[in-house]
C-alpha cells in the first residue's frame, strides 16, 4: 500500500494507518457519515490495541 511505503520512507514503518473509502466528492452525506463512523471505530481500535 502506498501509505505504508510513505510511512517507511519517513522513518515510521510501524505507523498505524486508517483507510477511508472514497471518492468523497459526489457521495451522499449519509454514506460519508457511515464511512466516518467506521473510521472512528477503526482509529480507536488502532490507538487502544482493541
Amino acid at each position: 500500500m502506498l501509505t505504508d511505503q510513505v510511512a517507511a520512507s519517513l522513518g515510521r514503518p510501524d505507523a498505524r494507518i486508517v483507510q477511508v473509502d472514497h471518492p468523497l466528492g459526489g457521495t451522499d452525506e449519509t454514506t460519508v457519515r457511515e464511512w466516518a463512523d467506521a473510521a472512528v471505530e477503526e482509529t480507536l481500535a488502532l490507538l487502544t490495541g482493541g
